[in-house]
């Protein structure tokens, strides 16, 4: 019963851990793109509006 406990909580854990990091990576890549947007020419409202999936993507 105790080592259920333990790999549920490890199981969690690790299922939180992953998804923090998931969403850090989102966030660096999405603030990548936004720089690159602005090397491209695009104003930061522009870009911001296109880094937020506002428009469709093809429009790039």
């Amino acid at each position: 019963m105790t080592t259920a406990i333990i790999w549920t909580a490890v199981i969690v854990t690790a299922i939180v851990l992953f998804i923090r990091d998931e969403r850090k990576f989102d966030e660096r890549e999405a603030e990548r793109d936004y720089y690159k947007l602005i090397e491209l020419g695009y104003t930061p409202e522009e870009a911001a509006f296109l880094i937020n999936g506002v428009i469709d993507e093809t429009v790039l």
